[in-house]
């Protein structure tokens, strides 16, 4: 080792492992869990993509009443120049689940299957199900299920991938895989259940994939040539469905690639917190050891020696947080962050990529910005002159005026006091800390109680207990009549209801009130999301024509969980061509299903929220533990720096005969006191400022809507953190105390 100032590196190493072993944490801790979380994310979406292509996924599919003959097909497949191929099924009961049963000979060529475990059906008493679906049913290899009062045994689980979620109707608020399931049989065991309720469907592919704008208006002409020729051969079509329509097929890679952008923003708090920590920690190492650099500087060490010696060790800790963190990310991190989306959906085996974004974004940028904060904060020192820096003046002394203090005040109270004014610039960045800390916490804390306060709103405020969504326009039923129509706008899709009855006049719209010529009133999400106002302008736009339309806002109706623009009737008809006719009812209403387009009941509306509980809330539970560890982290490191500062007045304490005990009252009492202060503070100034974020992230980068919301308990427990991780602080920092050296004060020039 050429350079001596190397030697001291270890000794510094051991003095200060503690910090060094928080800033490893600190750093690698969120870099394994934003990296495990891209890695996994990323993986699952280039895994999903290549599946197109691997599992041949259908560009689509229609439903005949019965079955079309071959010579039909042929010519369909000749004119519209596509493939047709059948993929019937049949859906039977079991202990009151649903089970589609496709034939396995059917998939060989589209809509292939992905086998998770065991082997594909081979006799005719043999079924392979959805893996999700027997994961949510306790169900295993060898396992018996009951279909029409036979035995079938389990010999797979499988995955297919166009019901990547576990949709039984595309029409369905939310999948449901509890109780429905796909399944494979042979041909024998197929043939050998009631046809009853089998359905002729069939899936096709175009000779190259469309984009969207072509696909939506060729499905359009495709579904007018293939019903036409249907009817003019005694069949009718029921129904035909592009992939892109399709929820089974596409609200899984939404979900996918919406979820991240919550995971960069929390990345993004924990870049910002790191730039702080490590400035703040080499500042006060820096502080400490200026009459050391001072020395070294006389002796004739240059600037640059001195700056590279004191850049290893931060920069040595922070690639080891680097590999740490991305050895977590890519082992146990990255096959959790999976095994939360299959939890959810029903997704094929993935293929681990490698993610050079990922390694950018929550690794090089991060360590880059620690070595440059470091740089920066290192080399202003460097450049104070030697004398200035022997005499421990790293700044220049302004005169100040002392603040009296009563002398009704207590000894004690007076000098704990004095220590706060004295080291007012250290709690000013322990607020800062702390703040920084309740942002993470909260962050990670807030999220369950969130989504159980949404379900609840969103039940609450149902419209009606059944929303009926017909394929045609029927008058007589049992309920209010209204027209409904959907555009997109921005990232969601608004449902637009023509009402004819509310206000006095309405069983389930009594607080609503609209003009009958020009002017619609807004939900409360949609207000929420958009910032709508009375007097504002809606424009809306078809997304596959050039329809444009302009909607005054007369007010807001207060409802949760959907994006609802509400119009009278007859101004609704005047505007639009092309819509759907809708009741709300109090029960099911009495019509044949094949009329039927969409219901929406409260069993519907809980779903959804239980969903979103279940996907969402694991991830969280992730981040509520990595919170509560770097928050409990920042606030020892903040409290360390504090007593490390005041070393030399400790000692001269110590010397004019202070115990620990009285020493612990002074400083570290004196700390706790501004800690539970600046915690109180910070909490709600963190509630804005992740209001700010919550708001951004929603509005730009997903659909739907989720009202920001903090439960009232979570502040005591905010509260009962930082003081449980402050007590810990305390013993810690009191042990610190109880070694300070009395001889220290006696070295010092400066007391």
């Amino acid at each position: 080792m050429r350079n001596p100032l190397f030697k001291r590196l270890p000794r510094e190493f051991k003095h200060d492992i503690i910090k060094y072993i928080i800033m490893f944490l600190f750093l690698a801790l969120p870099i394994a869990l934003c990296s495990g979380y891209m890695i996994g994310n990323d993986s699952m979406i280039q895994t999903y993509y290549d599946g197109i292509s691997d599992y041949k996924l259908e560009d689509g599919h229609f439903t005949a009443t019965n079955e079309i003959d071959e010579n039909l097909i042929d010519e369909i497949e000749e004119e519209e120049n596509i493939t047709i191929y059948n993929l019937y099924y049949k859906d039977v009961e079991s202990s009151s689940h649903t089970i589609r049963i496709y034939k396995i000979s059917d998939r060989n060529d589209i809509n292939k299957w992905c086998i998770h475990e065991g082997e594909l059906p081979s006799k005719n008493n043999e079924i392979a199900l959805d893996r999700l679906y027997c994961d949510n049913n306790k169900l295993k290899i060898g396992n018996h299920i009951k279909i029409e009062n036979k035995e079938y045994k389990l010999t797979a689980t499988i995955s297919l991938f166009d019901y990547s979620a576990l949709f039984k109707n595309n029409t369905d608020s939310m999948f449901d895989a509890n109780n429905f399931s796909i399944s494979l049989v042979n041909d024998e065991a197929f043939n050998s259940i009631s046809n009853d309720n089998i359905v002729y469907n069939y899936a096709y592919l175009y000779p190259n994939r469309l984009e969207d704008k072509e696909a939506h208006d060729k499905t359009s002409e495709l579904t007018k040539n293939i019903y036409v020729k249907l009817l003019s051969n005694g069949n009718k079509l029921d129904s035909l469905l592009s992939k892109e329509d399709n929820q089974a097929i596409h609200f899984t890679i939404d979900d996918l690639e919406g979820d991240l952008t919550m995971m960069l923003v929390f990345g993004a708090i924990i870049v910002f917190g790191l730039a702080f920590v490590f400035a703040l920690s080499i500042k006060s190492q820096i502080e400490r050891e200026a009459k050391s650099i001072g020395t070294l500087k006389a002796m004739g060490y240059k600037n640059t020696e001195l700056l590279i010696q004191y850049l290893i060790l931060p920069t040595l800790i922070t690639l080891l947080a680097g590999v740490f963190g991305n050895i977590l990310a890519y082992t146990w991190l990255k096959s959790y962050i999976v095994s939360l989306y299959y939890h959810s959906y029903s997704l094929p085996i993935y293929t681990t990529f490698y993610n050079p974004k990922a390694l950018l974004y929550t690794t090089i940028l991060p360590i880059l910005m620690v070595l440059i904060i470091n740089f920066l904060v290192i080399l202003k020192v460097l450049l104070i002159p030697s004398l200035n820096l022997l005499k421990n003046q790293l700044v220049t002394k302004k005169n100040k005026k002392v603040i009296r203090l009563a002398h009704r005040i207590n000894f004690i109270s007076r000098f704990q006091i004095r220590v706060i004014l004295q080291n007012k610039g250290t709690y000013i960045a322990l607020f800062f800390g702390t703040l920084l800390a309740s942002i993470i916490l909260l962050f990670g804390l807030m999220m369950d109680p969130l989504l159980d306060h949404y379900k609840d709103e969103v039940v609450k405020s149902q419209i009606a207990p059944y929303q009926t969504i017909l394929k045609t326009d029927i008058d007589g039923l049992d309920g209010e009549k209204l027209y409904v129509k959907t555009i997109d706008y921005g990232n969601d899709q608004i449902m637009i209801f023509g009402v004819s009855k509310y206000g006095d006049e309405s069983k389930y719209l009594k607080n609503l009130n609209i003009e009958k010529t020009n002017k619609v009133i807004v939900s409360s999400d949609l207000k929420s999301k958009y910032g709508f106002k009375e007097g504002d302008t809606i424009k809306l736009e078809e997304k596959y024509n050039d329809n444009t339309y302009k909607l005054n806002v007369e007010g807001v109706y207060q409802t949760t969980g959907t994006l609802i623009i509400f119009m009278d009737s007859e101004y609704f008809q005047d505007t639009f061509d092309d819509y759907l006719t809708s009741y709300f009812s109090d029960n099911k209403l009495d019509i044949s299903d094949e009329y039927i387009y969409k219901v929406i009941s409260l069993d519907d509306l809980i779903v959804v929220s239980n969903q979103l509980t279940d996907s969402m809330g694991r991830v969280f539970v992730l981040f509520t533990a990595i919170s509560i560890i770097l928050f409990a982290l920042l606030i020892f490191l903040l409290a360390k720096i504090v007593i490390e500062k005041n070393q030399n007045q400790i000692s001269m304490l110590k010397i004019i005969g202070y115990k620990t005990f009285d020493i612990n009252k002074i400083y570290n009492v004196s700390t706790g006191i501004i800690t539970l202060i600046s915690l109180v503070i910070s909490t709600f100034i963190a509630q804005f400022f992740i209001k700010i974020a919550w708001d951004i992230v929603l509005k730009n980068k997903m659909s739907g809507w989720l009202d920001f919301y903090v439960a009232p308990y979570l502040y005591p427990v905010i509260l009962g953190i930082g003081a449980g991780a402050f007590i810990l602080v305390y013993l810690i920092e009191s042990r610190k105390i109880s070694k300070i050296n009395l001889a220290l004060a006696l070295k010092d020039d400066t007391l």
